[in-house]
């Protein structure tokens, strides 16, 4: 059952929060967690993570007023969440790849904050097809728990609706698309547009990648028609992303390549705003284009939610196996349409409100 999109106004909720987000090796996923601590008013809060984390995304956190704490410790996470309100969100969160111990702790976790008095909020959340029996079972044992589950995309409402027919829902857009005054912000630049930015997607369960011959064709088209850039390969996740930019870099061995493969989001952000051209399969790396105004071109590799936004900012994507569709491809990238670009991402902001229970500044 849909609801209509649209912002939620209530008065504050006093209760305390905690954040259950994707994988904060992901800095798009470490993007919205900050977010969503800016938007406490200081307070902070309570951040479930799973695995272990490197040293420079703690202190991103924690300067951001986030206490990191194992969901691991399944009893103990959810003794903390007693009363709480859990925040849900942003980002593809529900996932047929989860593992059920991680599933478990969640729903024990909700349980908890919800017989204590607390709730679960949902915020732009993305929806996979989930197809495991039990996975299934306590995806739908956990959401039963929010009152609407707040949706960043129209896909991710058919797979809720496979999951949950008739559970009631709004779709807004994704939580990254916030006004930059709410969290880390993604602007444009003021200076030299000086870095053709390559930002791969690698996942071998599905079948993502960014490499093959279309890529080659488009770094050589975006080199002549760009010649004072450099070229630069993003890694959003450096445990993965790492690997396929030291391919890349072997793979062109005969051009000067940089790589931007730590954990700092400001340092990554800063890369878009410089950025002459980006090109990926990645869909935080197309929004943090569209966010800095920078041109961007996706490569297709089969993933709807990335044509779904090319498709809605007039970004050209490109078959991974046409390369001689480049250099047309790069010449629509860089001539993209600067006005009807802001207009949408306006609209969007507009959208992304819709996932919060407060109002947004300005907002009645």
């Amino acid at each position: 059952m849909s609801v209509p999109a649209r912002t939620f106004v209530t008065t504050a909720h006093p209760a305390r929060q905690v954040f259950v987000c994707g994988d904060l090796h992901n800095l798009g996923d470490l993007k919205l967690l900050l977010q969503n601590l800016a938007l406490t008013d200081g307070r902070g809060g309570m951040v479930r993570r799973w695995a272990p984390l490197p040293d420079a995304v703690v202190r991103q956190v924690e300067a951001a007023g986030g206490t990191l704490v194992s969901g691991r410790a399944v009893f103990g996470f959810a003794r903390r969440a007693f009363g709480a309100d859990v925040v849900f969100g942003g980002g593809q969160l529900v996932r047929d790849n989860v593992s059920i111990a991680s599933l478990l702790g969640l729903l024990l976790a909700v349980l908890s904050a919800r017989l204590g008095g607390g709730r679960l909020m949902t915020r732009g959340l993305g929806v996979s097809p989930i197809r495991s029996p039990m996975r299934r079972l306590l995806w739908c044992a956990i959401l039963a728990n929010s009152a609407v589950v707040n949706l960043r995309d129209e896909a991710s409402a058919g797979n809720l609706a496979q999951l949950m027919p008739s559970k009631a829902h709004a779709v807004h857009a994704d939580m990254v698309f916030l006004p930059a005054a709410l969290g880390q912000a993604v602007v444009a630049g003021e200076g030299t547009r000086r870095w053709i930015v390559i930002a791969p997607c690698v996942d071998g369960s599905e079948g993502r990648t960014l490499e093959g011959a279309a890529l080659d064709a488009v770094v050589a088209a975006a080199l002549t028609t760009l010649p004072q850039a450099r070229v630069v390969i993003a890694c959003h996740d450096p445990r993965i992303d790492k690997s396929a930019a030291d391919r890349l870099a072997v793979r062109w061995a005969n051009r000067a390549v940089d790589v931007l493969d730590g954990y700092d989001l400001d340092a990554l952000t800063s890369l878009y705003r410089d950025a002459a051209l980006v090109v990926t399969n990645r869909l935080h790396a197309l929004i943090f284009a569209i966010l800095a105004d920078a041109p961007a071109l996706a490569i297709e590799d089969g993933t709807a939610k990335v044509r779904v936004v090319a498709d809605r900012f007039g970004i050209p994507v490109l078959p991974r196996d046409t390369p001689q569709a480049a250099e047309a491809s790069v010449a629509a990238a860089l001539g993209f349409d600067r006005q009807s670009r802001i207009r949408e991402r306006g609209e969007l902001a507009r959208r992304a409100a819709g996932n919060l229970d407060r109002a947004m500044p300005g907002q009645t």
